[in-house]
């Protein structure tokens, strides 16, 4: 096994930022790794967090909460979220099963009635199941991920900000009995458009050396941009692109801030030291790149690369760069626990990588919205292939039979497109072509009572 992938650092010493060189020299021998049972755990999801804003990974947003909790913790420098979509993306986090697997493909359907999930494992464990989330997509009679829970603290017209959401997740933490563990997932919403951070976190001035100006993102703005209020309020408002994204990195900012009144509850209720913290989100967000401005449309890094920080009290910590995937997640929370995991399951355990005795994933996979791409990427490349014709996005139109190929070890901002030749494309592809036929095919729950002002509002709907 190529354990030198995973490249890891006790104690956070010198350590690089996501888009460190995935092919450095071996480490020397990994010394033991302690790694306690976990009991309490806590799963937070923030909405459209791309990894590298934050300031453990050198990004704009200073984070200090955050970035504590990675020191203490185990951060996976490359994760990758199985689709670009909060309903799909959350479905495999909960499942375990690809959007192939699922079926959920879209922000209007859930999983189907029946299905496997952390939640329900937990709650087989003798855990108290806990869900707040902030989006009216994620709540039970659309995304269908209520299964397992004992409590689900649904979604309100008006988002809740951090800060709220946290006082929410610590009020249902009260009225648990003293010394009772529990499992609670919590969605945080803040960084995701609109852009409006509160007043005490106002954006800071764009730093950006050649800014672009709106009149640019304005003109390739998709459908469900151009008819929604506040964007055509923004591209007449603000004069260049990186207003609206400082306007981003102050959500980001304000969500720390939340996340620290969630922390700072635990551990005035004496229940910090028992409590794993998973942090991780369900898609980034592109700024300009690739012509993408204010969306997560495409499969590009920026789009599914996201945070993964798994801090279990008294664990070694550590920093590993080799790839995983949001499936991962679930496999690794039963390991924790001590629980057995479910089949059918595309997961692993990360807990066996983080103690050196496993090598990373050769290949990580992620679907687009509607089934229109599907990606794969691998230690030195990436393919992305068009299923299906689309002029969603402008400045990125989707062709059917298209394949996007890229050299990440040349190219990791992935602007130079290799084309369908070559050893690093055939490779790729063999590893793409096997994905797609083991998929399981469940069939997704159509969705009831969709709140579809909600999808308005957020920009997914025109």
């Amino acid at each position: 096994m190529r354990l030198w992938r995973a490249l890891w650092v006790v104690a956070f010493g010198a350590c690089g930022s996501p888009g460190a060189d995935r092919s450095a020299v071996a480490p020397p021998a990994a010394p033991e790794v302690h790694v306690p049972p976990a009991k309490s755990v806590i799963l937070i999801t923030v909405d459209t967090l791309r990894a590298d804003v934050l300031g453990i990974a050198g990004g704009a947003a200073h984070t200090p909460t955050i970035d504590a909790l990675a020191k203490r913790g185990w951060t996976f420098d490359h994760c990758y979220a199985n689709s670009m979509l909060t309903n799909p993306s959350h479905a495999s986090i909960m499942t375990s099963l690809y959007p192939r697997d699922h079926g959920v493909y879209d922000n209007e359907s859930g999983i189907a009635d029946g299905a496997r999930t952390l939640a329900t494992a937990m709650q087989r464990q003798g855990r108290r199941t806990i869900a707040v989330v902030n989006f009216a997509h994620l709540n039970p009679e659309v995304a269908n991920l209520g299964q397992g829970f004992d409590r689900f603290i649904k979604a309100l017209k008006e988002e809740r900000r951090a800060p709220e959401t946290s006082r929410a997740a610590l009020a249902a933490i009260d009225e648990l009995d003293a010394g009772e563990e529990f499992f609670l997932w919590i969605h945080y919403p803040d960084p995701h458009a609109p852009y409006d951070p509160p007043d005490d976190h106002r954006p800071r001035k764009s730093t950006a050396t050649r800014p672009t100006p709106m009149s640019v993102a304005a003109s390739l703005a998709p459908g469900f941009q151009k008819n929604n209020a506040w964007f055509k309020k923004a591209f007449t408002t603000y004069k260049h692109v990186g207003d609206l994204e400082a306007r981003y990195v102050a959500e980001v900012e304000a969500t720390d801030a939340g996340l620290e009144v969630l922390l700072a509850g635990l551990s005035e209720r004496r229940r910090r030291d028992r409590t794993t913290v998973v942090l991780t989100s369900d898609h980034g967000e592109s700024f300009g790149e690739h012509r993408l401005y204010f969306n997560h449309g495409g499969l590009y890094d920026k789009s599914v690369h996201v945070p993964l920080i798994v801090a279990v009290p008294g664990a070694t910590p550590l920093r590993l760069s080799g790839q995983v995937e949001s499936v991962d997640i679930a496999p690794t929370l039963l390991a924790l626990i001590g629980a057995p995991r479910w089949e059918p399951m595309r997961g692993r355990s990360l807990v066996e990588l983080a103690r050196g005795l496993e090598s990373p994933r050769e290949f990580v996979y992620s679907e687009h919205m509607l089934g229109q791409q599907v990606a794969v990427r691998g230690h030195d490349g990436a393919l992305i292939l068009h299923r299906k014709n689309s002029a969603q996005f402008p400045g990125y139109r989707f062709v059917s039979g298209k394949r996007e190929v890229y050299n990440l070890a040349a190219d990791p901002e992935e602007t130079e497109d290799l084309g369908p030749s070559g050893p690093l494309f055939e490779t790729l592809d063999a590893a793409l072509q096997g994905y797609l036929q083991a998929g399981l095919q469940f069939v997704a729950r159509p969705a009831l009572g969709q709140d579809r002002d909600s999808l308005r509002r957020l920009g997914y709907l025109e």
